[in-house]
């Protein structure tokens, strides 16, 4: 556990996709899951967690549509603001707590990317996942792998230092789910200057609820 403040992401929001690493890793993310999972234009997506959107928006042509939640209003306004100057069709904005993890509706995919570190209890959200998870639908959540608290330079708002792929594995066993993998979905490079290397790699797990 760290700090278990909160993270001013509304004050983020205006400037997220500023930040080089944060766009590449959410095209990497993207990339994995598109080759990985067998997208369809007939699916129901939500994107827990979206931020600024930029995975939400990369994954919406492979869908027939994606929702897009965040609890923080700054970044669901990012969000739609994109959504309106792509005159985009498919893209909901949507308000949730991430505390209360209480959820509704129902999807074939549920992705979540960076988001889970800043849950308390990933284990009853993955619960949660499942419920509102259609039959033969799937899970694609990426987060850190395990590190040892040196990724965030400020750890407001951080629950976790990352995750190992036991977790994961046994988690979605624990929820009868099928098709585990976790996989290495991209690397991220912190390192600076003459500080030594700083790498972080991102897993991706995948994993499928049972007809």
């Amino acid at each position: 556990m760290q700090n278990q403040g909160k993270r001013d992401f509304d004050a983020a929001a205006a400037g997220w996709d500023e930040e080089p690493r944060r766009v590449k890793l959410a095209q990497e993310v993207v990339t994995v899951i598109c080759r990985e999972l067998p997208l369809a234009t007939e699916m129901e997506a939500l994107d827990y967690g979206c931020g600024s959107g930029l995975v939400t928006l990369g994954l919406q042509p492979f869908v027939g549509r994606i929702t897009g939640a965040d609890s923080s209003q700054g970044m669901l306004q990012v969000l739609s603001r994109k959504v309106r100057e792509r005159g985009i069709t498919n893209v909901v904005a949507k308000f949730i707590d991430l505390e209360q993890q209480r959820l509704d509706g129902s999807y074939d995919l549920i992705v979540s990317s960076m988001t889970l570190h800043h849950v308390h209890n990933v284990a009853a959200l993955i619960g949660s996942f499942v419920q509102i998870l259609n039959p033969g639908g799937w899970l694609a959540l990426a987060d850190l792998e395990s590190e040892d608290g040196s990724f965030h330079d400020d750890s407001t708002g951080v629950y976790h230092r990352g995750f190992d792929r036991e977790f994961f594995s046994s988690v979605c066993s624990r929820n009868s789910l099928t098709d585990i993998r976790i996989i290495t979905a991209a690397t991220i490079d912190k390192s600076k200057g003459s500080g030594g290397r700083r790498l972080y790699p991102v897993l991706l797990c995948l994993a499928r609820k049972r007809v």
